[in-house]
């Protein structure tokens, strides 16, 4: 795994379920932080935006709303 993908194999996991839930926070506004968590096979909401902000810099919360505002600019 780490020699295809450069990472080890929880990491390439982690990766893969934080691009599907930036994907969801924006597609699915109205879906619940808690229920995108789930939905990408995250435990807890607390961990999930403990890696969530370690793999993008910021919270659940905040890539939706900067995803929402960037949105409006474009509109």
């Amino acid at each position: 795994c780490r020699r295809i993908t450069g990472m080890t194999p929880l990491g390439y996991l982690a990766a893969r379920r934080v691009e599907r839930a930036a994907r969801l926070l924006v597609e699915e506004p109205d879906a619940s932080i808690t229920t995108v968590a789930q939905r990408c096979g995250f435990a807890t909401s607390q961990y999930f935006a403990t890696v969530f902000r370690r793999h993008t810099g910021a919270s659940p919360r905040q890539f939706r709303e900067q995803a929402a505002s960037q949105a409006r600019l474009k509109a």
